[in-house]
Parts: C-alpha cells; structure tokens; sequence
C-alpha cells in the first residue's frame, strides 16, 4: 500500500492523457482515460469519466494496483470516518493513508457544476495536476 508522501508526490507530479488529440467528453457514456507521468512516461494512471444532467463522476487512480487517489461525486450524504457528515453537497475525496483504495475521507467543494461539466474537469485536473496534450472539445450537439 502507499503511504501519504507517496500518495501526495503521485498527485502532485505533472501528468497527461496518453491520447494527442483532442478529448471529447460524451455525456452518459463512462469514459476512461489513460494518462502517464510527465517527468519520464512510467507512472501509468486511469481517470474514469462519467457524466449525466445531473451528476459528474471522476475517478483517478493507480493503473498497475488500482489504488484511489482521488474522486468527486454527488452523493447526497458522505459519512467520514471521524463521524463528520457532508449532506446535499458535492466533494472531493482524496487518499489517506490507511484506508486501503476505499477514499472514505471527503470535503465539500463548491466548484462543481453540472451545468459547466468541463469548469469541473478542468477544476479536478487541476488539483491531480493532469493536463489532455490536445485539449478539451466540448461535446458537439
């Protein structure tokens, strides 16, 4: 398992899509993304994509163990560990050391948009510091 600094220097390091051209995120299709370090091309990643009119799932985890790094979802109620409760809000899981691949540990985020799908891409991508090469085509209609 990882520990926290190991955890951290994964989502801190620069990585991107392994496609080059320009992603397209479908609505109601999950949609999954390979991505590696930028620094040399071995780290390997997945971000699993799926979105609807009313709900935006992100996924980024490990490739070769599966481990969660971090996720954003919807659900109208999150338990933490600690007994602290998230109600009617979106928000951010991120790994802690511990909890195997679960990511039970969330926050609120007031970013989130499901009106604006590629504001909260572009937001999470941020934080995982994972850029797409060719960019980000909003869905053609």
């Amino acid at each position: 398992m990882l520990t926290q600094q190991q955890a951290d220097r994964l989502l801190a390091m620069l990585k991107e899509a392994v496609r080059r051209d320009a992603f397209t995120w479908w609505a109601g299709e999950g949609q999954e993304e390979a991505v590696h370090s930028v620094e040399d091309g071995k780290l390997q990643f997945i971000l699993f994509l799926t979105r609807n009119p009313f709900e935006i799932r992100l996924h980024f985890r490990t490739r070769d163990r599966h481990i969660g790094l971090a996720r954003i979802d919807n659900a109208h109620q999150h338990h933490n560990p600690d007994g602290t409760e998230i109600i009617g809000q979106p928000h951010l899981h991120l790994f802690r050391e511990g909890y195997g691949n679960q990511l039970p540990w969330a926050e609120p985020i007031d970013w989130y948009d499901t009106t604006n799908p590629t504001q909260t891409l572009n937001r999470f991508l941020d934080i995982i510091h994972t850029r797409f090469p060719g960019g980000i085509q909003p869905e053609l209609i």
